[in-house]
């Protein structure tokens, strides 16, 4: 079974109604469905083919981002409805709107301040986060900028798997390691930059949520990339704690909790279903869901996730 199949165009279906940004892949946009309610979906507009791409080269990454998306089903991760052809070669991807605006908006403002808030949304990142390893996906692009809150400000929502990676499939339980070096340069996990051929996909998210902690706590990323050419990651491998500006917004669980986050050695680094199951994590109010969760982990109860095999 595909998770693609082309009905009709983009521009029979959608009516575009602003421009909400540019990006180096996409532009974003909002829009609604002609003959539909009014409903606001947010429109990824792909970038046309570069000259030295093949067509295959080409689709197979819209594909792959759609399929991703497309199979995944939680209420911490944004919805993806379609992926649309236009007359003129364009590609489309429908997604649900979020209007609550970005994670990084959101701690840019100075807004952020309640640790009952930082903790709440963090809880609903690592749920979200949890949700994608089961389902056999890596983000590898984890980082406020892709975290956006609804209209409540309640709800967290992890958005874009451009360059997310299948590490373990449907059909084969087995866990295989992935290569590239990928993501956002602060939120990149040491062991990409020394071994970028080879690395556990599980583990990469993990860190990159210990940074992504560390930012909503202090309004700052910690260093500029986590190899040994960054004075400040090097001053963190040596320091330890004593490199946090304050201790101030720890209790000794959530100090931890993000030290083991940060673990430098990834064979060591703490493991998703041991964070969300510590007492740090379990004593989190989470604000952005009234879900009940079963003992296997942090998925709905009853829930029966769709499968779309991948073909791309």
């Amino acid at each position: 079974m595909s998770c693609y199949e082309q009905e009709n165009y983009f521009s029979d279906k959608y009516e575009i109604l602003n421009k909400l940004g540019k990006g180096a892949t996409a532009t974003i946009k909002l829009a609604k469905k002609i003959n539909g309610d009014n409903t606001i979906y947010v429109v990824k507009e792909f970038r046309k083919k570069c000259k030295n791409e093949t067509n295959k080269e080409y689709l197979k990454k819209i594909t792959n981002e759609f399929c991703i998306g497309f199979s995944l089903h939680h209420e911490n991760i944004v919805k993806t409805f379609d992926l649309i052809e236009d007359r003129d070669g364009k590609w489309f991807e429908i997604l649900e709107h979020c209007s609550g605006g970005s994670l990084y908006e959101k701690i840019n403002s100075g807004k952020l301040k309640d640790i009952n808030i930082i903790n709440c949304y963090f809880k609903q990142i690592l749920l979200g986060v949890s949700y994608l390893h089961s389902m056999g996906v890596s983000h590898r692009d984890l980082k406020p900028e892709n975290i956006l809150l609804d209209k409540t400000q309640q709800h967290i929502k992890i958005i874009d798997f451009g360059i997310s990676a299948v590490f373990r499939s449907v059909y084969d339980r087995r866990k295989h390691l992935i290569d590239g070096l990928c993501g956002s340069q602060p939120y990149i996990s040491p062991e990409e930059y020394l071994n970028h051929n080879h690395y556990d996909g599980e583990k990469v998210d993990i860190w990159s949520c210990g940074v992504i902690y560390y930012f909503m706590l202090f309004t700052e990323i910690p260093w500029g990339e986590a190899n040994s050419s960054d004075t400040y990651y090097q001053s963190f491998v040596l320091r330890g704690k004593d490199f946090f500006p304050s201790l101030d917004a720890f209790t000794p669980q959530s100090l931890e909790g993000l030290l083991r986050m940060l673990d430098t050695n990834p064979q060591t680094r703490i493991s998703l279903n041991e964070l969300i199951y510590s007492n740090w994590i379990q004593g989190i109010q989470s604000c952005g869901s009234t879900k009940e969760y079963d003992s296997h982990g942090p998925y709905p109860i009853g829930l029966h996730h769709k499968h779309i095999e991948l073909k791309i």
